[in-house]
């Protein structure tokens, strides 16, 4: 036991797979690890199935820059770049060549991770105007109700992330704004589902 402790202790920790920088031998940088590539419309559900394998995989950290970078010097130093590159490795992977080509020269994984988020995470103006305008222009088209429904409603969630409801959080605040606000939201769903119904299912006044 004393000899596996000094030896884990030695290669900083590759070799303990409990740690953060242990690598499984089956692990390689050309892996791809969630179900779609990134494209400029779907970074949401990528940057999430990304985000649970990394976790999974204890490597969030990395990404997030709660294990920072040792010095040169420092017995972790070797270990945590082998880690960076095999995670910049599964990043560049999951993505299309045009974004690919705009990250190559990202030191680190973290830097490749901050820049797409700010591009196309949920504060990206250019992807708040896609999803508006896919709302106005999603209708009924022939498909089912429930199908044309959960189109909506998959819009409509991804749109909550973008422009969250505001909540009032005064202690013992009385007044109704917040939900005067979900109430509204709510009724501009239901008038935005019946507008791209098919005739045929057009309430009749």
């Amino acid at each position: 036991m004393a000899g596996n402790k000094d030896k884990n202790k030695n290669d900083g920790g590759a070799s303990d797979h409990t740690s953060p920088y242990y690598i499984h031998a089956s692990d390689y940088p050309r892996q791809l690890h969630v179900n779609d590539v990134l494209t400029d419309v779907n970074y949401n559900d990528w940057s999430q199935e990304m985000m649970n394998f990394l976790f999974a995989k204890k490597k969030v950290g990395f990404i997030d820059g709660s294990i920072k970078k040792p010095e040169s010097s420092d017995a972790t130093y070797m270990a945590w770049m082998r880690c960076g590159a095999m995670i910049k490795g599964w990043l560049n992977t999951a993505m299309e060549k045009e974004i690919r080509t705009s990250v190559k020269y990202a030191v680190t994984a973290q830097d490749i991770w901050s820049d797409l988020k700010e591009r196309f995470g949920n504060t990206s103006a250019p992807r708040a105007y896609e999803l508006k305008q896919s709302l106005m222009t999603t209708k009924q088209e022939g498909v089912s109700v429930s199908a044309y429904f959960t189109k909506l409603r998959s819009l409509w969630d991804e749109i909550q992330l973008v422009f969250p409801i505001p909540t009032c959080n005064c202690k013992g605040c009385s007044c109704e704004i917040g939900k005067q606000l979900y109430d509204f939201k709510q009724k501009e769903k239901l008038y935005e589902f019946l507008l791209g119904l098919d005739v045929e299912y057009t309430i009749r006044t």
